[in-house]
């Protein structure tokens, strides 16, 4: 399953994107030469694709094998195949394992390498042994648990600001939340590790070769922080954010920890350099209130009571009452990661998805779910021939037709007699 997340969908700018373009492939080469191979023992340089997600047309460091692309000064140029996804990742296509990105690119030179190194390392994380596995944060979605994040969000950028004892006191305020959240919510250390050992070592990754080094890179993780503080869907990208915090942090604590990950995530081995408070209802308070914990408090309040109306509203369209069912056998993804709702017990809704799989291709443009394993996808509110709805449409393979609903409202596509 290859899972991409559209961020971004602005047109490109025609030559000023083939200079960045370029510009990109250079800094890309340069961050690799200076590491050297040495932050992930692996050599994080690939091919390089840029793609205009809305034309498909895009400029890539090597031609494909088939000849679509042709050499246009700097690089090769062609449109993308449909059958390819478009994404800020890592794609398969023509043999090669590419580094893709959406254009137009960052003009701030910073936030381009920190992008491109971000996607580096997810080409080489299956050979590092850190293979992405799927987790649903739904805890994230609840007033409790965004709370202790947003808690946890501050105190690491506190101590991205600091140095000596204070740096090392917030740190420990930090996996005192972490903690704290860990322990209230059953699936939360699972889950958070999987993000974490992906994103979140991405990020970090970003971060570390992208934005400098020593106080430039503390305060570009800071800030990072700072802009997710109020994110409406920390389920699906908290680990953006306190990735870069959790992994600068253990390079001044534990430089050898990315040898030593195992199955633990960077917050796991973070929690146990820095050997945070115990927990007691009293530290709570005093470190809470470090942070702002009633502001918090109050808006989270405000938001739960929003976030009900509209989850409950999910729970009737997409668990009960008429809709299309795909069984997942193949998947290919492309989602917006800042619009995906987790809802405890039934999967998340995709607010816009695309998916290719056995059945064909599936485009939603007002909401999808995938279940909390990922082995369905639900559409709400089917048309007569069952293959396009409110908001989505389904291209389906020849050769197949939809079931009438059963008892539940459901449908569900099978090969034709």
């Amino acid at each position: 399953m290859l899972v991409a997340a559209l961020v971004g969908l602005a047109a490109p700018a025609g030559a000023q994107d083939t200079l960045l373009a370029s510009s990109a492939a250079i800094e890309l080469r340069q961050m690799c030469e200076a590491d050297r191979a040495t932050l992930w023992g692996a050599d994080l340089c690939g091919p390089l694709i840029v793609v205009d997600p809305a034309t498909r047309q895009a400029w890539a460091t090597q031609p494909d094998q088939d000849g679509t692309f042709r050499f246009s000064g700097s690089g090769w140029s062609g449109a993308l195949p449909a059958s390819v996804p478009v994404a800020n990742s890592t794609v398969a296509w023509d043999g090669v394992r590419w580094i893709m990105v959406m254009a137009p690119l960052p003009e701030d030179a910073t936030e381009r390498r920190v992008l491109i190194a971000h996607e580096a390392w997810h080409r080489a994380q299956d050979s590092l042994g850190l293979t992405a596995r799927g987790a649903d944060n739904a805890h994230l979605e609840t007033e409790r648990g965004r709370l202790l994040m947003r808690l946890e969000f501050r105190a690491l950028a506190t101590a991205m600001r600091s140095r000596s004892a204070p740096r090392r006191r917030a740190a420990r305020d930090a996996m005192f939340f972490r903690n704290m959240r860990l322990a209230e919510f059953l699936n939360a250390p699972y889950a958070e590790a999987s993000l974490d050992r992906n994103e979140g070592l991405a990020s970090y990754t970003g971060v570390r070769l992208g934005a400098g080094s020593g106080a430039a890179a503390d305060l570009y993780a800071a800030r990072t922080l700072d802009r997710y503080d109020r994110h409406d869907a920390l389920a699906r990208s908290y680990a953006y954010a306190s990735g870069p915090a959790y992994g600068l942090l253990l390079d001044e604590n534990r430089p050898t920890w990315r040898g030593a990950l195992g199955e633990a995530s960077p917050g796991d081995l973070l929690n146990v350099a820095v050997r945070p408070d115990p927990y007691s209802p009293e530290t709570f308070i005093r470190l809470a209130a470090r942070y702002g914990g009633d502001a918090i408090a109050a808006e989270e309040r405000t938001r739960a009571q929003e976030r009900a109306v509209v989850v409950a509203a999910f729970r009737a369209q997409y668990g009960a009452g008429p809709r299309l069912v795909l069984n997942v056998a193949r998947m290919q993804m492309e989602f917006d990661p800042e619009q995906v709702t987790p809802i405890d017990g039934l999967g998340s809704v995709y607010r816009t998805l695309t998916v290719r799989d056995a059945w064909g291709e599936l485009r939603a443009t007002e909401g999808a779910l995938i279940s909390s394993d990922f082995t369905q996808i639900v559409v709400a509110n089917p048309g007569p021939d069952g293959l396009s709805g409110p908001g989505w449409a389904l291209s389906a393979r020849p050769g197949l037709y939809v079931l009438p609903p059963d008892q539940t409202g459901a449908r569900s596509i099978v090969e034709a007699p």
